[in-house]
């Protein structure tokens, strides 16, 4: 079994920046897979070897993730990002934005 952690590849791209908005948001959509990735192999693990100190330190990650970042990141999108999609103009784009 891999090791619980949200680490990423050795070769990691470039890190998006504030001047590519659309690329942060898409990182930060990254991030959502990757710790809901995590999540099950969290369950996995702990099937296997209870709540030791890798579970909890992966417990603790996700948790945090979740209680901090991703509250964030859906005010990014609902504050910023949709208003300005609907600000467009396009009925096509409007109809698949959720009010």
């Amino acid at each position: 079994m891999r090791p619980l952690s949200p680490t990423r590849p050795l070769l990691q791209p470039v890190a998006p920046t504030i001047d590519n908005p659309i690329e942060l948001l898409q990182a930060c959509h990254d991030k959502v897979r990757r710790f809901a990735g995590l999540t099950l192999r969290l369950r996995t693990h702990l099937a296997e070897h209870g709540p030791d100190a890798q579970a909890q330190e992966a417990a603790t990650s996700i948790l945090r993730y979740f209680d901090m970042a991703a509250p964030l990141h859906h005010d990014d999108e609902d504050l910023d990002l949709f208003p300005a999609l609907r600000a467009l103009g396009q009925a096509d784009l409007n109809a698949s934005i959720s009010e």
